[in-house]
């Protein structure tokens, strides 16, 4: 067996092809993955590091935000009904309802407090209300409600028309529906 190795022009080409031919095995096998793994913790520390100053900033900020939190929280707002109490939340209900059906021209045939429920941190409020009226005026009343503040909402809508009618006569509609709103608190809150 001749085992002799090339020389001249052609063993230094095949030594340079040898060479050539390490170097990229080491490069894709080694110093790529290498260099890869070396870029994918760099992104991966300045990830943490971002939200690392991102956690920081909130928790820099937490206190200013419990502080406006406890701020908010005392004052009234116009979303919920003002009273310490269901009694007095219910009056107040009672009374904007009753105001609202005058600014539109309609005339209550009664009005009803419910029993107060928890909702939450809030006591929802209701009040049933029946009127006999044009059904112009019930929407108009119905709008006023939706546009009120605080807010209320409509539950329970029941319209009852006349069966009998002469023709082209507008009669009065029979309409019954209960009106919500919320207040701040809890049963307990209205113990004495």
């Amino acid at each position: 067996m001749d085992t002799t190795l090339p020389t001249g022009r052609r063993g230094q080409a095949l030594a340079a092809g040898l060479v050539i031919l390490t170097m990229a095995i080491l490069w894709l096998g080694v110093i790529s993955p290498a260099l890869d793994l070396y870029a994918d913790r760099a992104d991966r520390i300045d990830a943490l590091r971002a939200r690392a100053a991102r956690e920081a900033a909130l928790i820099e900020a937490l206190p200013s935000l419990q502080k406006q939190a406890q701020i908010l929280s005392r004052a009234p707002t116009r979303a919920v009904l003002p009273g310490n109490s269901d009694a007095i939340a219910g009056a107040t209900l009672q009374e904007q309802v009753q105001s609202m059906a005058g600014g539109v021209n309609a005339q209550l045939t009664s009005i009803e407090t419910l029993p107060a429920e928890q909702v939450g941190a809030y006591r929802r409020i209701g009040v049933r209300v029946e009127l006999s009226a044009q059904l112009a005026v019930v929407i108009e009343l119905l709008r006023a409600i939706e546009d009120a503040q605080p807010s209320m909402l409509v539950d329970d809508i029941r319209l009852t028309a006349t069966p009998v009618s002469p023709q082209n006569a507008q009669l009065p509609l029979d309409a019954a529906f209960t009106v919500y709103a919320f207040r701040v608190g809890t049963a307990k809150d209205d113990q004495p």
